[in-house]
């Protein structure tokens, strides 16, 4: 896989979400510049309503677009089959295939040798697939198999934001409503369960609570038996903002499966802000991977800019955790180092933004040492502790907190 191209389209997706694209100018965008990225020679999308209708479709030459709708007629196929069950499908030699007793046969008649196919997938909703075709067998590695389902994902949060907006020209919806549509690409609705690990998590809105937030967050599986937990926030609000919180997020997902080291990936997020060219668009974040040992949590971590995540022991006693690292997206060479350190059993990491410290009541700052205090007198539980500082930044800011408010907790078990 071309790390640098995946880089560049996801770039180019963004700005595709920036210039309000219709759904059919994505769809005929992502299977032009897929083959690009991954070794195949053609590609197809199908958006869906049901096993049974469409209602988009866009392919890179003509037969992967009478295969495409093929499988619609045909009720069969690994298009349908990985939009039913939300895990990518690969047939790596069609004409050996005999799990899809119609459509191989009829794809291989056509000149095909092998197809992958992935779901469009925003967190617990399909909205179709995304299919890879290439001419002869292909065994695709897994960095490839990842590449292109990352792509998928995106692509599938810009469709999700290019309907809301079709939606909301159509329907003459507020600008809250929109808003809030907007807001769940970049937060997710709920985080998922990671063996050997409890995660906490609360995040809020700035003053008036309806507009686009820029901060953003993720946690997310790796190759390995790792996980990779992601927090940032972009420079602004709006939907400019929430695009870059979106490239940043998938960006992040796309070069964590290529790249082990956090600072690596946060360079090549570096690259990517840079290439967008946006004017005074920056955001800061801290990343990190996580893997399980017999001894605890071995971390890996990284800082761009963001505020100092905090580490408190099982004994209460509290770390800070600074690793250099510029604003992201400001100049090529930001200076970003990595730390390694293990969360021992009963120790947890404390992640937020700087909503957090900078809540005021008139000249009165929330800081850092309230936060420190707070956090090594807090009951060492994630969710506890992330309710406890964000319950009194509101106390302190009296309920009108100017910036977005996250704190995000991780606790070795």
């Amino acid at each position: 896989m071309d790390e640098q191209r995946l880089a560049s389209v996801l770039v180019e997706f963004a700005r595709n979400l920036t210039g309000d694209f219709p759904i059919q100018a994505i769809l005929d965008h992502l299977v032009d510049r897929v083959v690009e990225v991954i070794p195949v020679d053609g590609a197809g999308v199908l958006l869906m309503d049901s096993d049974t209708e469409h209602h988009f479709v866009a392919a890179s030459d003509d037969v992967v677009r009478g295969i495409e709708t093929l499988q619609m007629e045909l009720q069969q196929g690994p298009c349908l089959d990985a939009y039913r069950t939300g895990e990518h499908v690969a047939v790596r030699d069609l004409a050996a295939d005999t799990r899809f007793d119609k459509f191989s046969p009829a794809a291989a008649a056509a000149g095909l040798g092998a197809v992958f196919s992935f779901p469009l997938r925003l967190d617990d909703r399909q909205l179709g697939a995304l299919e890879l075709y290439a001419k002869e067998p292909t065994e695709l590695s897994a960095a490839d198999l990842e590449g292109a389902q990352t792509l998928a994902d995106v692509a599938a949060a810009y469709l999700f934001n290019a309907s809301a907006r079709q939606e909301a020209s159509e329907q003459a919806r507020t600008s809250a409503e929109l808003a809030a549509t907007l807001q769940e690409s970049l937060i997710p609705p709920e985080l998922p369960e990671v063996p050997g690990m409890e995660i906490g998590v609360r995040w809020l809105p700035g003053r008036g609570g309806t507009r686009v937030a820029g901060d953003f967050y993720d946690v997310f599986p790796l190759p390995g038996k790792r996980w990779g937990t992601l927090i940032g926030d972009v420079v602004g609000h709006g939907a400019r903002a929430a695009t870059l919180a979106t490239l940043a997020r998938y960006t992040v997902r796309t070069l964590a499966v290529l790249q082990a080291s956090p600072r690596r990936v946060l360079d090549g997020l570096n690259d990517a802000v840079l290439r967008w060219g946006e004017p005074e668009q920056f955001l800061t974040a801290v990343y990190l991977t996580t893997r399980m040992t017999s001894q605890g949590m071995e971390v890996r971590l990284a800082r761009g800019g963001h505020p100092a995540p905090l580490i408190r022991r099982a004994d209460g006693s509290v770390e800070v955790l600074e690793p250099p690292g510029a604003l992201l997206g400001c100049i090529p060479d930001g200076g970003l180092k990595e730390t390694r350190f293990l969360l021992a059993h009963g120790d947890l990491l404390f992640l937020y933004s700087d909503g957090v410290t900078e809540a005021r009541h008139g000249l009165d700052l929330f800081g850092d040492e309230r936060l420190t205090r707070l956090v090594a007198s807090s009951d060492p539980v994630p969710g506890t502790v992330v309710d406890a500082v964000v319950n009194q930044v509101l106390v302190h800011c009296h309920n009108d907190p100017e910036d977005d408010v996250t704190a995000l907790a991780l606790r070795a078990l």
